[in-house]
């Protein structure tokens, strides 16, 4: 991957790392979902399935970051830390839930392809066009649970 240090660009993709809706937000919402929701045994599945590939993602974007000069830190680009306030605790109902991941993975596909506009590096496109197809599986996903 030809990536060269670019701070103020790694600083854009720390919503995407850690930011309210951001990988770390999904990981922890989706294994949040998944004990929650151990009685239903294949759902459960399908929620840790998910949280192993945003974990990926988490992975794949502090590398990313780290190689733009910055340091893989759980803020968001306002340099605010990580709060487990981003977890949604409550719903109505499992379909309520499903809503809101659906919603969730849409928000994150804009935040990738409005991070794409901003770079002009090939490597750095298509990275996160990659990522890009993961969410647009989950949202899929969540459309037939649903």
């Amino acid at each position: 991957m030809n990536i060269r240090q670019n701070k103020r660009y790694a600083e854009v993709l720390y919503n995407s790392f850690a930011g309210e809706e951001g990988e770390l937000t999904a990981v922890t919402q989706y294994i949040y979902e998944h004990i929650e929701l151990k009685k239903f045994e294949s759902f459960s599945k399908i929620l840790l399935s998910i949280a192993i590939e945003e974990m990926q993602h988490l992975e794949l974007i502090g590398n990313l970051i780290r190689k733009l000069g910055g340091k893989p830190y759980y803020i968001n680009k306002e340099k605010c830390f990580w709060s487990s306030k981003n977890i949604k605790y409550h719903f109505n109902s499992v379909f309520d839930m499903l809503n809101y991941n659906i919603e969730s993975e849409k928000r994150a596909i804009e935040g990738y392809r409005e991070a794409i506009k901003n770079t002009q590096n090939k490597s750095i496109q298509q990275l996160l066009d990659r990522i890009i197809l993961d969410e647009q599986t989950h949202l899929e996903i969540f459309n037939r649970l649903r």
